[in-house]
């Protein structure tokens, strides 16, 4: 036995002997390191959400990116942003998990008006409701619907937990974070989290003008294969790549217009294709390019695929790479470092090219300060000189969303 009674008048009375109370002091100081380490985590995370809300970028352009992000603070399989006008009629919408084209239109012919599932009807009771933030959990009888098959199903939303988005007293939208009937139900601390976050993903994700001059933009974060026929039918390709491909070719996407996503995604893509022909007739191996859209830069490298003996055949294969811009790739990155919320601040102007100086009249420190805290980015990162910070934001940047990409597979293999 572990415990032994100790002879001190008082039945029942236990001590630990002193081996074990070694063991305990270990396990309880074990705990406690575990929880401070959390707590620095979720403190880190917090500062990143809230300095990438306010870098002043399009939302379309930011929510790609912060949506994972978000999900490291309120754990989910995928997240959505949805956007309103002043009748609370959807505009647009950014979702990890899209439905495909004609899943979509279906969904706004039978269920986007319906009273009882509607979207207009819910967000109106959300918005009238005197917390923003709420949580759906599917029934029984839920589950038993055509809503629930047709829709949410698709997508392995079993919980919902919702976040009203308003410009001041105007609701501009909902951020949805979706988990399946597997995974542990939204906590209240959950939705204390995202209560927190809600001023500041208001104003990141608030709708606003396009920049007048195009975005410094860094490298590409993510990259997709599919293969097509040269008319443009999409033949096979994971879903994200099928995301991608409907940020490059729609300005917008709602179900609304979902009915007309297929004609204008084969028809983007037709004309990819149609580039391997050449200007003159030549046929052309491979095919680079680069497009802008109002959900940033993407690269996309169309190639002709020959059959099993080499012979060439009607199929081509699209890899598509989503850009973003300099300054959020950086955020990230300084966010992945491990560095303390000054630091990060001396990185991302040591990033821009500024001087110790100039670090110091910008953070409002003194020179000393600012060198001093210059040194300690360069001992943790292990840097020998100021020119190699921005490659290593931008590495670890590449390897956060890698490594995101990473949970979200092993989660989706053990949902199966």
């Amino acid at each position: 036995m572990p415990w032994e009674a100790a002879r001190s008048g008082r039945p029942g009375h236990c001590v630990p002997k002193r081996g074990n109370r070694r063991v305990a002091a270990r396990i309880v100081h074990a705990a406690s390191e575990e929880a401070h380490t959390s707590a620095m985590t979720r403190k880190r995370q917090l500062a990143l959400i809230r300095k990438l809300c306010g870098l002043g970028l399009p939302a379309q352009t930011l929510a790609p990116s912060l949506l994972p992000a978000l999900r490291t603070l309120v754990p989910s399989h995928s997240a959505a942003v949805f956007w309103v006008d002043d009748r609370f009629e959807m505009t647009g919408l950014y979702a990890e998990r899209l439905l495909p084209p004609t899943e979509m239109a279906a969904y706004y012919e039978k269920h986007y008006q319906d009273a009882a599932t509607g979207f207009p009807n819910a967000f109106r009771a959300r918005v009238a409701a005197s917390d923003p933030v709420s949580v759906r959990k599917l029934s029984e009888a839920d589950q038993a619907s055509d809503y629930f098959r047709e829709v949410l199903s698709r997508l392995d939303a079993h919980q919902i937990l919702y976040g009203v988005l308003r410009d001041g007293s105007r609701p501009i939208g909902q951020i949805s974070f979706y988990r399946g009937a597997r995974d542990p139900e939204f906590s209240r601390r959950d939705q204390e989290m995202l209560s927190g976050l809600l001023r500041y993903l208001s104003f990141g994700l608030r709708p606003q003008p396009s920049p007048a001059r195009p975005l410094a933009q860094a490298e590409v974060v993510e990259e997709w294969l599919g293969i097509v026929a040269k008319d443009g039918a999409a033949i096979s390709g994971p879903s994200n790549w099928s995301r991608l491909v409907r940020l490059l070719a729609m300005e917008k996407v709602a179900p609304r217009t979902a009915h007309d996503e297929l004609r204008v995604v084969t028809e983007f893509l037709r004309r990819i294709c149609a580039r391997l022909d050449g200007s003159e007739g030549a046929p052309i191996d491979q095919v680079d390019s680069q497009h802008d859209s109002p959900w940033g830069r993407f690269r996309i490298r169309a190639f002709r695929l020959p059959d099993g003996e080499g012979r060439e055949q009607d199929q081509v294969g699209l890899l598509i790479g989503r850009r973003e811009p300099r300054a959020l790739a950086l955020t990230r990155g300084a966010g992945a470092s491990g560095l303390s919320p000054q630091q990060r601040e001396v990185a991302l102007l040591l990033a821009d090219g500024k001087s110790n100086r100039e670090i110091a009249r910008t953070l409002a420190l003194r020179p000393n300060t600012a060198s001093y805290h210059v040194k300690q980015v360069f001992a943790r990162l292990q840097l020998h000189n100021r020119d190699e910070v921005e490659h290593v934001l931008l590495r670890l940047a590449h390897e956060g969303i890698a490594e995101l990409g990473r949970d979200d597979d092993a989660r989706a293999a053990t949902r199966g």
